[in-house]
């Protein structure tokens, strides 16, 4: 590249030796503005990759997911602003997203991206997900699926059971859920009046400490 670079400059050079520096600047736009496109490409591009390996977002510790909620990114940054704030870290290491209405067994939409179902599965059989709000109707879903969820019984203290029993879920004598209604979380959301919003967290030990941390942002 440099000697490619070089070789430019030297042609350039004894081609208008004897041009005046209006002459020389026209000169090297009419036959040379390509070479200077793709020079300043590269270097844009080689910006971008250190920009990316270097100076790029940092690593999501919290991923949750909203199911057939309003599709709203300006309230799902706000959720995750209030939740790193709660937690003293970045932002931009919580992510919630909303972009995630699709029909299932037992619930038909229309107008909806299909494909955000097939997202929702890869990204939990991944273990990407820590957590998710959803309907109860869709909680039942994925358990006659026989997808597992975190008990939340290991989550909190023997105070906050008795105080949020009636806002359990207990699935097969498991505390599986918590239903958001009654919760500050609730501010954030909406429900259907006959399909309750659940809290639901995933079986991944290595985030139970974050997942503690919003399970307490959203009962406090």
């Amino acid at each position: 590249m440099a000697r490619w670079w070089k070789g430019i400059l030297k042609d350039i050079r004894e081609k208008t030796a004897h041009m005046d520096s209006g002459q020389k600047l026209q000169y090297i736009a009419a036959y040379y503005w390509y070479h200077i496109l793709f020079a300043v490409l590269l270097v844009f591009l080689i910006i971008l990759l250190i920009r990316h390996f270097f100076f790029g977002e940092p690593p999501k510790v919290f991923n949750c997911v909203m199911i057939n909620q309003a599709i709203d990114f300006e309230r799902d940054g706000m959720l995750a602003e209030d939740f790193a704030a709660d937690m003293g870290i970045s932002a931009e290491q919580i992510s919630i997203d909303s972009n995630y209405v699709f029909s299932y067994v037992g619930k038909e939409l229309e107008g909806v991206n299909e494909s955000s179902y097939d997202k929702f599965f890869f990204r939990l059989g991944g273990g990407e997900l820590d957590a998710a709000i959803v309907p109860e109707s869709f909680y039942r879903y994925c358990v006659d699926l026989e997808y597992g969820f975190a008990d939340l019984g290991d989550m909190l203290s023997e105070e906050e059971k008795i105080r949020w029993q009636g806002n359990l879920v207990e699935t097969n004598g498991v505390y599986n859920g918590i239903y958001v209604k009654d919760l500050p979380l609730m501010e954030y959301l909406n429900q259907e009046k006959d399909d309750p919003v659940l809290l639901v967290f995933f079986q991944n030990a290595e985030n139970a400490e974050v997942n503690r941390s919003f399970l307490e942002f959203a009962i406090y």
